[in-house]
Order: structure tokens, then sequence, then C-alpha cells
């Protein structure tokens, strides 16, 4: 069995639609030697997996409790059909085995390039985007699909869109002009600006706002506090800051909740937004979803995502017991990077923040920024992110609708050729390879 197929078949056991330690019947309908089924069912040991496959190339396997068919019976039942692709093999037939099998959930696992042109919300199937610990894989996509699945139907979803604003007034401007730019046609939205400014002009640009927009617009004043230091180098966060942050971040989810919103939408005030950043967002139908954005967090560095994958900002894949050399692991964030700008779409991803929907039914659930108390990981959005995968939500970004990130006032004059990009209509890897091309000072081409 090449190692290949076992990570796809880890990627399939990390998506699984349902809780692991329950017992369910599951068929691995592409099962090889049976080595993926084997690995499902050591780490579904409650639950019984068959394996579909010739016996003709399968290996000696130790007795786990797995099964092996080499036909199914007509009257065949499960509750997960597996479907773990080869590369190169055409998924469409693959799909088409899957569907004929009676079972509530399928979760398909196949290389983007043989997935591309398969039309998987006619199918019934939610899409994202992976990567496994060895980049050379490629981007991955997984499908799963609930045939008892019923989501709401909201006619017109209702967004909070909040803000925590201390700012300076030259960045200011242009995150309300991006507000103001939203398309928001069938969205009914409300702002919520928490005002911590230290700069009276700044307040100002806040209720000039209010005036200029039909939407209900809030403006909640807080007293400052203390310092927040920002030098053309960095920000200069400390302990105390972060956890004001996150108070302030948790008071306006409640607030959400209590006026039946059905999203807040967090977003940090020195973005620059694409004006169809709302409207693609809530399409995905995800509980928790960023937009990507690509920042310099100090001068001398290449552009970096506003997301990561472990701990306090690792940008790859990594196996708990399995040290990477430094070599190895720059090739790993270098194919993680490279996947985010130039094959967009839905990632899965462990960490992310600055510019976040969050479903109502996650704040209900007890999604929030406070400290978790144990956990040494600096910075409230990471906290944020680990309480939402314990209570069982995934974390999800999107890389195709790159806002501009005015991290330092020295970046201001960018404004207007990340304006004229999105005009022009590019995205995706295209407009991903133009604003990389903008944050390292290079020349934009004209659209």
């Amino acid at each position: 069995m090449h190692p290949f197929r076992l990570r796809l078949a880890q990627l399939a056991l990390e998506n699984l639609p349902f809780t692991r330690s329950r017992t369910w019947t599951l068929l691995d309908i592409n099962a090889a030697d049976g080595a993926t089924t084997q690995f499902l069912q050591y780490y579904l040991p409650y639950s019984t997996v068959f394996g579909l496959c010739n016996p003709s190339i399968m290996g000696p396997r130790l007795p786990l409790g797995q099964r092996y068919l080499t036909a199914l019976p007509n009257t065949f039942h499960c509750d997960c059909v597996i479907a773990i692709a080869e590369p190169n093999q055409p998924v469409q037939a693959l799909l088409n085995r899957v569907e004929a099998v009676s079972a509530r959930w399928a979760v398909v696992i196949a290389p983007l390039g043989t997935a591309q042109e398969i039309d998987w919300r006619q199918w019934g199937y939610r899409t994202h985007y992976e990567i496994t610990e060895e980049p050379e894989d490629g981007v991955i996509l997984v499908a799963v699909r609930d045939k008892e699945s019923h989501p709401d139907e909201v006619t017109t979803p209702r967004v909070l869109i909040v803000s925590p604003v201390r700012q300076k007034p030259t960045i200011l401007k242009h995150f309300l002009f991006g507000l103001q730019q939203l398309d928001t046609a069938g969205i009914e939205t409300e702002y919520l600006f928490i005002d911590n400014n230290d700069d009276g002009h700044a307040s100002q640009m806040l209720r000039e706002f209010a005036n200029q927009m039909d939407a209900p617009v809030r403006r909640l004043r807080l007293p400052v506090g203390e310092p927040y230091n920002r030098t053309e180098i960095q920000h200069q966060w400390n302990e105390s800051l972060i956890w004001r942050l996150a108070a302030i971040k948790d008071g306006a989810l409640q607030a959400a909740l209590q006026h039946r919103f059905d999203y807040a939408f967090l977003v940090d005030s020195d973005l620059v937004l694409h004006p169809h950043t709302l409207r693609q967002m809530i399409a995905y139908g995800r509980e928790i979803v960023s937009q990507v954005f690509w920042t310099s967090w100090s001068p001398d560095q290449p552009p970096l995502p506003n997301v990561w994958y472990t701990d306090f900002y690792t940008l790859c894949r990594v196996s708990r017991s399995h040290e990477v050399p430094p070599e190895e692991q720059r090739r790993r964030v270098e194919a993680f990077l490279s996947a985010l700008a130039f094959q967009p779409g839905l990632y899965r991803v462990s960490g992310l923040g600055a510019c976040t929907l969050i479903a109502r039914r996650a704040v209900e659930a007890g999604v929030c920024f406070s400290e978790l108390r144990g956990s040494m990981l600096m910075g409230e959005d990471r906290h944020f992110c680990l309480r939402a995968e314990s209570l069982g939500f995934s974390l999800f970004a999107d890389s195709t609708l790159p806002p501009l990130h005015l991290y330092r006032e020295s970046e201001v004059p960018r404004v207007e050729a990340y304006w004229q990009l999105v005009n022009s209509g590019v995205q995706g890897a295209e407009l991903n390879r133009q604003m990389l091309q903008l944050l390292l000072g290079r020349q934009v081409p004209a659209a």
C-alpha cells in the first residue's frame, strides 16, 4: 500500500461527519489491498468497517475487526461510504459506485486534479480543500454528503458586522469605504463598532459613517484603558490588551445572539474588504469561515496568511510524534502557501482570525474568545479556534477574495492599486498573484 492512500485515509478519518465514539457501519468502497480499511477500523474501534476489494491483491492483515467483501450483497446497507480515489483514477466512476450504496453519509477523498470536473453541489456534496503532511501530494478535495441533512434555508440572512475600532484615521477611512462597497443585496445587515479609539477624529469618522448608511449602525464607546503602540515594524500586544479585546469580542457575539442575528461577521478595522466577501462567505454554509489575507508581519519578511495549521503559527501539517527537519518544514510551508495563493478555494485549517464569519449555532454552543485555562498560546484568536474545534466546529478559510491588510500607515498608497484590481474583475489565483506582487512592492500589471 502506497503511503499516499493512507494519508488520504487520515483525511477521511478527520472529516467523518459523525461522532467517532458511537457505533457505526462503514464501507471502504475502494479498499485496494485493504490497508485503508484496516487503518479506519483501527481508529474506529466501536464500529465495523467493511472493505470492498479484489482478493488477488490482498496482503496479510491483522484481525482488527474489519471485514472484506468482493461484491456487495443486494441488501447491503451502511451508515457511511468512504471512497478514497487513486491518483489519476476517474472520480466520476467512483462517485457512481458510492451513490449506488444505501447509506446516509458519503465521504469522497480525491486529488484535486482528478475531481475538478465534478459538479459536487449538484450531487448534494459540500466540499473543501486540504493538503497532507507530504506537499508533493498536492491539494486534496474532500467531499461530504448527508442524505438526511436539512440545512436551514435563510432567505434573508441577518448579519451583524462587528469591528472593535482603535485605529488611525488614515487607515480607518479606507476600512469604512470598503464596508460601504460590500454587496449586501438580499442580506439584512447592521453594524456594531466598539469605539475604543484614542483619537477623537477616528470616533468622529464612525459617527459620520452611521449618517451615510441606510443600515442601522451602532457605536458603543468604551474607555481606552491603556496605550496600544504601533510602529512601522510591529504592533505591540500584551496580555492585558489581548484579553480585554477578547472580552470586547465576546460581548459582540452575545449581542448578535440576543438580537437573533444569523451571523456575526468580525472584521479588523485595518482591512479593505473585497465587495463580494460577505456574500461568498455566507454561501459556503459553514459555521466558521475566515477570508485569507496576506501580511508582511515585519518589513523584511515575505507576505504570510492570517490562517495556520497548528500551535501559535505553524504553516504546515506535522505529526505530533515526528520531528520535521528544517529544510523539509520549509518545503511543506511553501506548499501550503502556494496552495492557498494559486489553487484558491475553501481550505480546512486549525487557526484563523481577523476576518471571520461566525454562525449563530456556533455562538449558541459556546464558541468565544475568552482565555482557555491551561493553554499558554498567545492571542484570543487561538483560544477561539481551540474552543471551536473542541466543540465540534471545523474551521475554514477562503482564499479567493483577499482583502488588503493595511498593517502600517506606509502601506496606505497600495489602496488605489487594490481597487484597480478589484474593479478589473480578477479573482482567485490571478488576484492573489497580483496582490502578492503589490505587497512585495512590485508594479501590478494593468488590468
